[in-house]
């Protein structure tokens, strides 16, 4: 899904690039019979450059998140067992900040405690060096198990309803889980790892 989501991301910033170059191009060509003074042309162009890279800037750094919002309030959440994970590439958001993408290999258990495998492909903090084994909730939906995306914990405990599914995939798998948290893009770790952190 994240390398969707960065397909998307690309197309949009490429779009906002041909419309200021068309501006710029007609601005140009035509700007001795615009029905306005140069001065006027040049405020409304500063503006709609301004106003569609906040569209843009707003929609790379914001997608995901919508995303795992929009899947987490329908009930689309599910455990996954993360067993290893492969370097993709690297990549920047609207902000110039970097970011890695990994491959990861995981085994989806649905509500039904259904076993599906699936590759996820996540957007890591660039201090994520490696992947941790273990356990993490994601979004899915049934038949796009490909399309997940890890959920922050903090968002599951957060929801006092999940409480009787986390419940139910503590008694039937054991999980040994992951910390899945947001610091300039995705962090796993285990527990272990974070403590030590804090020490």
């Amino acid at each position: 899904m994240q390398l969707k989501l960065y397909k998307r991301s690309t197309i949009l910033l490429t779009l906002v690039v041909l419309i200021d170059a068309l501006c710029i191009f007609a601005l140009l060509k035509y700007r001795s019979q615009l029905p306005f003074s140069p001065l006027v042309a040049m405020i409304l162009f500063v503006l709609i450059s301004f106003a569609l890279m906040i569209t843009f800037t707003h929609y790379d750094l914001n997608a995901d998140r919508n995303i795992i919002r929009k899947r987490v309030s329908n009930g689309d959440v599910a455990l996954a067992k993360i067993k290893d994970g492969t370097f993709v590439r690297f990549g920047r958001d609207a902000r110039l900040k970097n970011h890695v993408y990994w491959k990861l290999d995981a085994e989806i258990y649905d509500n039904d405690m259904n076993k599906h495998d699936a590759t996820i492909i996540e957007k890591f903090s660039t201090h994520q060096t490696s992947i941790p084994k273990g356990h993490v909730y994601v979004t899915y939906i049934e038949g796009q198990a490909d399309d997940s995306l890890i959920i922050p914990n903090a968002i599951i405990s957060s929801i006092p309803e999940y409480k009787p599914l986390v419940d139910d995939y503590e008694k039937a798998l054991k999980p040994r889980y992951l910390n899945a948290y947001i610091n300039d893009g995705l962090i796993l770790e285990t527990y272990k790892e974070s403590l030590k952190k804090e020490a």
